[in-house]
């Protein structure tokens, strides 16, 4: 049982409160429908989830308090188990030995005695059964509400099963509460009409998600006083699949240092290798066998390779035999077949429960047997305990050969196996230090980590320099990166060895990427193509960021010209999709959006032709943009959701703010606040890091303030960009942050300021127009104008924004422009032109799903005083009770009391209606005496009366 594994809470935490750690919403639906019961009505509720998920502590934790805290609640309980499922009625006896309600001679009659009991029930018995239960359940009920619990209920007798099935399907009119647990995976068990029951509609469903590694953090946190990281908690999910049971189990029995340093994986907890030792106690020879050489296979483990590696003739008799235990099985998909092991560690267990011997017998066996070079090679590597120089050459053959096409996990692989293996310190320490560069550019950076201080240990070299300076490019640490670099290129040597040096200066071409230096990306492209030849690495990831540096510095044609050379030379392999990655850059940039979204969905895959972690999440950050811009907020989302999991694994700073802007921006429009607020804090970054990582993370903040109107907050944080990132005629900014910028100036009254800067900037000399930096250009200037008392020409300027987005398939920026055009002219007194564009943006952003600005939208149509009853806004009946019936108000005088009664502050009412503030005091004194009160707090008084 999960609950009685739980150790003493921390921090005055109850028991309660711990066990319920990501079940509260599960529990909370329990006792909703409890409620529900209570008044009259039987209901049937089915928690469902495999073995570990936690049902059983659920469902004690709730039982505990309807006996507990919810008075005039009577339990009746009983638990399943796989021997007891033998004896006819085994449950039901359970299920009839109650607390003294009846007498005693009364719970001996309806006692059943299992053992009396031959074969199966007939219907009339079923009835005669169901009636007594049904009869005792009348009893209860009359001393109040009745929750019946079957736990485990795959693991019943069938004739138990019928009878509570017969009584369910009958109830009505009662209070009584079935409450079952069920195993999907065992559901088989459950006999075939009771199982059709169970799962129609008559019952409600409710099953278990994995703890998601936020919550995994929670729970170590206050349950053990463990503060993982956001790497641990997402490879602990990853190990145990998210469930409650083995997360506490490895939690709970593994030292706490273990988990704030990198791992490759968790051993089995006590309980499995328990359970795994008695299984493989009673196994068959042939079981044995082929459960150690599925252990020795892992991912490669065939029906073929198990038969050739464990020798055994009948592989599907022993896998019948261990499906049966429950120990492993067959998982036949599509593309291939594997023998799986069914419980979370079980084959961590088995392997490590191998002799040391017989795993070597079976790693040889499997080098035979395999088909691909590099698992061969793995497995002759783990078939060699000691030092074996040829060994070590043939691996670092192979990692040569891999980094040619960009394989760089495969490489590192290699190179530390090869390092291990090598009779020669120094040349261990050369593998070992290329090892770890090849896992920066995988993008494995958790693991590049726990190598920094073997690193530091080795003499200085070119090659150690540049290792630690890519290393911290990767984690955005700027300065260490820069000196390292510079320092690995001070002391290379071109001459004799121009391999070397064109290496770093490609990490160089990444370090003016991270600083979106234009200048430096060109030059150091530069200078690593010129060392080496089209095709090599250094050439074509310099190539792939070559065409960036030309668009950093407003050389638009020749950085297309640049990427159609670099796909002319890229292969069909992983180094293509440092190409793609890039192009995609660019051709989003140059709003070609679409082009930019194959180019990012094709960069972001890495399982079938390898390739580099780092690049895809890249990829995938800009794909969440892209996704965005085009209006596809639920696709943005789900690239958000997918990529946070690889990027918290694999620890990669760089590219955190980037995709949490995304995420950051999208749930504010959105409304969830609490998310948005998250995803601000996930994309924050210290100051000193790279220009890519603080202007994303500028971005998330000032976004967020501005769906709340917090036009100051929002001021504040976009103010250091004019510095940090300026367009200039020699520096193009990626960022399109200028017309947010200039928005909030207007909304904080700067207006000489944001003049300033928009003429400024509208002057910067740009080779090529792009269609939607001018429309951010009009509609900033409209912003201003519309602000400095002249809406003719603010309308003249926000209809020339919307004109150069014709064409563009561009709804979130055309919903901006086409609000801030409606709010300015609503302003301005032109009432039917606000109204109708006001509507245009209102049904953009519903379209989008952005509840903020579709609330914002409403009140703003609602200002017009045109149409208003045509508003989805339940408000107006508010309204109208608020106010008397000879009263009334104005639209922009119920803008402002609804907006003043709700909490906000004049300035915030005013930031929100886009008034100033002495005009929002000026409605407010003329809702006073209209209303007959005095205060701010009588009008909440109001409205709260109307709730």
């Amino acid at each position: 049982m999960l609950a009685s594994m739980i150790p003493a809470p921390h921090h005055g935490d109850t028991e309660d409160d711990l066990a319920l750690l990501g079940r509260a919403e599960v529990f909370e639906e329990l006792l909703e429908t409890l409620r529900v019961v209570r008044k009259g009505n039987v209901r049937t509720v089915v928690i469902s989830g495999p073995r570990g998920s936690g049902k059983t502590a659920l469902l004690d934790l709730f039982l505990e308090h309807c006996r507990a805290v919810a008075r005039g609640v009577r339990v009746l309980s009983a638990t399943g188990d796989e021997w007891e499922a033998q004896f006819p009625l085994a449950g039901y006896s359970q299920l009839m030995v109650t607390p003294p309600l009846r007498s005693a001679k009364d719970v001996g009659r309806d006692h059943v005695r299992s053992a009396d009991l031959i074969g199966t029930l007939g219907p009339v018995q079923v009835a005669n059964y169901a009636a007594t239960l049904n009869a005792h359940l009348d009893g209860l009920q009359l001393h109040g509400s009745v929750v019946v619990a079957v736990d485990d209920v795959q693991h019943f007798d069938a004739e138990t099963l019928h009878v509570l099935a017969f009584v369910m399907r009958r109830l009505r009119g009662k209070r009584i509460l079935f409450l079952v647990t069920l195993d999907p995976a065992q559901a088989q068990l459950v006999p075939a009409g009771v199982l059709a029951f169970l799962t129609g509609h008559q019952v409600s469903r409710v099953p278990l998600e994995p703890l998601s590694p936020q919550r995994v953090q929670d729970l170590a946190r206050r349950r053990f006083g463990i503060d993982l990281n956001a790497t641990a908690a997402h490879e602990i999910v990853r190990h145990t699949g998210g469930w409650p049971e083995p997360i506490v189990e490895l939690l709970g029995e593994l030292p706490q240092e273990t988990w704030h340093t990198w791992f490759s994986s968790l051993p089995p907890s006590s309980r499995v290798r328990a359970r795994v030792r008695s299984l493989l106690n009673a196994a068959s020879p042939d079981l044995v066998a082929v459960a150690e050489a599925a252990s020795v296979l892992r991912r490669s483990a065939g029906i073929a390779e198990v038969a050739h590696v464990s020798g055994v003739a009948s592989v599907m008799d022993a896998l019948d035999e261990g499906h049966k235990a429950g120990l492993l099985g067959l998982s036949v998909e599509q593309a291939r077949s594997v023998v799986t092991f069914f419980e979370a560690g079980t084959i961590e267990s088995v392997y490590e429960q191998t002799a040391p011997s017989r795993r070597i017998w079976l790693h040889r066996r499997a080098a035979e047997a395999a088909q691909i070079e590099g698992d061969r090679l793995g497995h002759r590597v783990s078939a060699t305990p000691g030092a074996d120089e040829a060994l070590a050459t043939e691996l670092e053959e192979y990692a040569r050969q891999q980094s040619q096409v960009g394989a760089w996990q495969d490489v590192s692989t290699a190179l530390f196996s090869a390092s291990r293996l090598s009779g020669d310190i120094r040349a261990g320490n050369d593998r070992l230090l290329r090892a770890v560069d090849a896992l920066v550019g995988s993008g494995n950076i958790a693991q590049a980590q726990m190598w920094v201080a073997a690193v530091d240990a080795m003499a200085p070299s070119p090659l150690r320099s540049s290792v630690l300076g890519y290393l911290s490019t990767a984690s955005g640490q700027n300065h260490s990166a820069q000196t390292q670099l510079e320092m690995a290129w001070r002391t290379s040597n071109p001459q004799q060895d121009p391999a070397a040096a064109a290496q770093v200066a490609q990490r160089l071409v990444l370090h003016g990427v991270a600083s979106w230096d234009g200048p430096l990306i060109t030059r150091w492209a530069e200078q690593a193509m010129s060392l080496t030849k089209p095709g090599t690495p250094a050439h074509i990831e310099s190539e792939a960021i070559y065409g960036l540096g030309l668009y950093a510095q407003g050389r638009i044609s020749a950085a297309e010209a640049s990427y159609r050379r670099a796909f002319e030379h890229a292969s069909e392999n992983a180094q293509k999709q440092r190409v793609q990655m890039g192009a995609g850059w660019l051709a989003l940039r140059l709003d070609d959006a679409e082009t930019a979204l194959v180019n990012f969905e094709a960069a972001a895959p890495t399982e079938f032709r390898g390739g580099s972690m780092r690049i895809s999440l890249w990829a995938e950050a800009w794909l969440a943009r892209t996704h965005l811009v085009l209006g596809n907020w639920d696709a943005a989302a789900a690239t958000v959701a997918r990529a946070s999991v690889r990027l918290e694994t694999s620890r990669m700073p760089l590219i955190r703010p980037l995709l949490y802007w995304t995420a950051a921006e999208l749930w504010s429009m959105r409304g969830d606040w609490d998310r948005a607020r998250y995803y601000v804090s996930q994309a924050a970054v210290q100051p000193g890091t790279y220009r890519a990582m603080q202007v994303p993370a500028s971005l998330a903040r000032a976004r967020f303030h501005e769906a709340r109107a917090d036009y100051e907050s929002a001021l504040a944080v976009l103010q250091p960009l004019t510095e940090l990132d300026p367009w200039t005629e020699n520096r193009v900014s990626f960022w399109p942050w200028q017309d947010t910028y200039v928005n909030a100036l207007v909304m904080t009254d700067q207006l000489d300021v944001a003049d300033s800067f928009l003429t400024a900037f509208e002057q910067v000399r740009r080779e090529r127009a792009v269609p939607s930096d001018l429309a951010r250009i009009a509609w900033a200037r409209g912003r201003l104008v519309a602000a400095q008392g002249d809406p003719d020409s603010a309308k003249e300027h926000f209809e020339t924004a919307l004109g150069h987005l014709r064409g563009l398939n561009r709804p979130y920026l055309r919903a901006r422009v086409s609000f801030a055009f409606g709010q300015s002219m609503r302003r301005a007194g032109k009432r039917r032109l606000a109204s109708s564009v006001l509507r245009v943006a209102r049904d953009l952003y519903e379209s989008l799903g952005a509840a903020t600005y579709v609330d914002r939208c409403d009140r703003e149509l609602k200002a017009t005083g045109l149409d208003v009853g045509n508003l989805p806004d339940p408000s107006d009946a508010v309204l109208a009770a608020v106010t008397q019936p000879h009263v009334q108000l104005t639209a922009q005088e119920q803008s402002v009391a609804e907006l003043v009664a709700a909490g906000a502050t004049n300035k915030e009412a005013a930031r929100a209606l886009f008034l100033a503030e002495k005009t929002v005091q000026y409605h407010l004194t003329r809702i006073y005496g209209k209303l007959g009160i005095r205060s701010r707090s009588e009008l909440a008084a109001r409205f709260r009366l109307t709730d």
